[in-house]
């Protein structure tokens, strides 16, 4: 059934959005095993117009493939992207010397060695930010005097074909992110899904509450950005907390999880909304769009915090739920797993 919607979906969208093309680079990645290769993958762009690629570090024993996209903030305007410098790595791009320094390679989730890291067995891919656009956007705008390329989600189309061809026999894919990534795991699980159309495709949202932000800002982020959403996410365009409800409903044999902080301060901040509102805005999000559904579960806690992944194996809800435990049972499809709300 997610077969076919996928192929109905993407058949309505243009070539540039798809990941099927006859000039798409499908060359499998040479990567030792169990060590982390950098890739530059050709068609890829930063903000500042420069190549970009991916971090991958194979397992070949599994058929597991956890695909991590890194966060880093956002822009939308001069102010943004060049006043406030609100988006990591978009004047600066990220090739390869910036992945040898990137502390995220060596975080926990990443760590074969942990026996309790329930991505330990998998294979990994590691996605840079550096396009300001939640890895959802394929436009380039002119701010002031400077250009910004907003790319993510095309660039999430030039590597695609590389990873199917690396990882041909992958049953499960693991689709994850952090803050910008977050976002951009749930605004590009389709493609992903469609390019692996035999697997399981799950996400796991890491402080990415779908909320509607103050004012005209979801207008202008989804117009400067050049973000494409599904025809068929009825109203996601002015309501932006239709669209996690539209995965889950869609695509009911995938599992949905959100991790979320009640007060991010992150977040707030970014959508225009002070901490209490943010708090009133994210909880109505979860009864909307989590709540009742078999395949789509959060792991909330209160404070204004921001993000959980770096700290995976120290994380307990005030109510006792170990967050390791948690997404173990979103990895594993564990009928124990559940909501978790703190008072």
């Amino acid at each position: 059934m997610r077969k076919l919607l996928l192929t109905l979906l993407f058949a309505s969208l243009p070539l540039a959005l798809t990941a099927c093309g006859d000039d798409e680079d499908k060359t499998p990645i040479d990567a030792t095993p169990e060590s982390w290769t950098w890739v530059d993958v050709p068609g890829t762009e930063c903000g500042n117009g420069e190549q970009t690629g991916i971090a991958v570090n194979p397992n070949e024993a599994s058929t597991d493939l956890y695909l991590y996209l890194q966060g880093g903030g956002a822009c939308w305007d001069e102010r943004t992207c060049f006043v406030l410098r609100s988006a990591s790595n978009l004047t600066t791009g990220y090739q390869a010397a910036q992945f040898q320094t990137d502390s995220t390679r060596n975080a926990y989730m990443f760590d074969r060695a942990e026996p309790t890291n329930p991505f330990r067995d998998m294979s990994y891919v590691f996605v840079p930010y550096c396009t300001g656009d939640v890895h959802g956007g394929n436009a380039v705008q002119t701010y002031g005097t400077q250009q910004v390329h907003h790319k993510g989600a095309s660039n999430v189309e030039a590597w695609l074909p590389r990873l199917v061809s690396t990882f041909p026999n992958v049953k499960r894919v693991f689709l994850a992110g952090s803050s910008a990534g977050a976002f951009g795991a749930q605004l590009n699980y389709e493609r992903v899904a469609a390019a692996f159309p035999t697997a399981e495709v799950h996400v796991l949202a890491d402080s990415g509450q779908m909320v509607t932000p103050a004012g005209t800002l979801l207008d202008t982020w989804l117009t400067n950005w050049g973000v494409t959403i599904p025809a068929s996410c009825t109203n996601c365009g002015t309501d932006f907390t239709r669209f996690p409800a539209y995965l889950a409903d869609t695509y009911p044999e995938s599992r949905f999880g959100l991790l979320a902080w009640s007060r991010d301060g992150v977040l707030s901040n970014f959508f225009g909304y002070s901490a209490a509102d943010f708090e009133t805005r994210t909880l109505q999000l979860l009864t909307a769009s989590y709540d009742g559904k078999d395949n789509a579960r959060y792991f909330l806690k209160r404070g204004t915090q921001h993000t959980f992944l770096g700290s995976l194996d120290t994380t307990t809800s005030t109510t006792g739920v170990a967050l390791e435990d948690w997404v173990s049972q979103w990895v594993e499809g564990n009928a124990a797993w559940s909501n978790v709300l703190e008072p």
